[in-house]
């Protein structure tokens, strides 16, 4: 692909290998293959929703991935865990490196979202240790073609009017693109509740996400006082898929971290979305 840049210095790479994922790309293969088969057919979709937490706890749910068809070109819309003073990180070059290999960044794609969104900055290291993105990326490499190729965005702190240019701007690049191109939001839902209420918390979020209306899904974290990792970069991809003509989500997975093994005081939700 003439339009990435591969050099040796701009390789991003893994900081959340053999913490949130295997780190041994046989067993990180083996692990993602056990969660994803039997494969079934898959659906075209605009975008999806899914979890940033390790395999362990929520790979079930990011198996939802395997029910999609999964193009050549992925945007990928997560939350900042890092404290980055950068309020919005665009990686416009280079590649992200995962224990399967390389993914490059569709360098084009990327300069056309920049181009409309003059506030994303192009800051490689605000994304440096970020696992928003980072932990998805093995699902993509199994499950998409050889040619995968990314445009990673980080969302620190964003102001509404903000989210609904970037909406805007996915929208517009979408259109312009020859290829479809798969729209994903990196979010866990309801944080640090009991099993009981994060479930009850999770309930009205995913009744808002399936509005497919961002502003809704803000005034129910409001509203409610959710915490929600992940909020902003859901609200804009709902945006987006909406003007780009998406009209269902359907919830394909839907669990807990205590489901999982983890402390059922303070559990994290997770689920996987599909849009149309």
């Amino acid at each position: 692909m003439d339009t990435v840049s591969q050099a040796p210095d701009a390789i991003r790479r893994p900081a959340v290998a053999g913490y949130f994922y295997p780190a041994q790309a046989e067993v990180l293969r083996a692990e993602i293959d056990a969660l994803a088969m039997p494969a079934g057919s898959r659906m075209a979709a605009r975008a999806v929703i899914v979890p940033h937490g390790s395999l362990r706890q929520c790979g079930r749910i990011c198996a939802a991935l395997a029910r999609v068809q999964i193009p050549r070109r992925c945007i990928i819309v997560g939350p900042s865990h890092t404290g980055s003073a950068v309020p919005w990180s665009l990686l416009d070059r280079g590649a992200y490196r995962t224990p399967l290999g390389d993914v490059p960044v569709d360098a084009r794609c990327a300069d056309a979202v920049r181009a409309r969104c003059p506030f994303l900055a192009c800051d490689p290291t605000s994304q440096a240790g970020e696992h928003a993105v980072e932990v998805l990326l093995p699902w993509l490499q199994r499950l998409g073609p050889p040619e995968l190729a990314i445009v990673p965005i980080i969302i620190g702190a964003a102001q509404q009017c903000q989210l609904g240019e970037l909406a805007q701007a996915l929208a517009q690049v979408v259109r312009m693109q020859e290829e479809p191109v798969l729209l994903i939001a990196s979010s866990d839902l309801s944080h640090y509740q009991s099993h009981s209420d994060a479930e009850t918390q999770d309930r009205m979020l995913l009744t808002a996400i399936q509005t497919l209306e961002g502003a809704r899904l803000l005034e129910c974290l409001r509203a409610s006082s959710i915490v929600m990792c992940g909020a902003e970069a859901v609200a804009c991809v709902l945006d987006a898929a909406s003007l780009l003509g998406a009209t269902q989500a359907t919830v394909a997975a839907y669990g807990t971290s205590a489901a999982a093994g983890g402390d059922p005081h303070s559990v994290t939700g997770y689920a996987g979305v599909i849009i149309q």
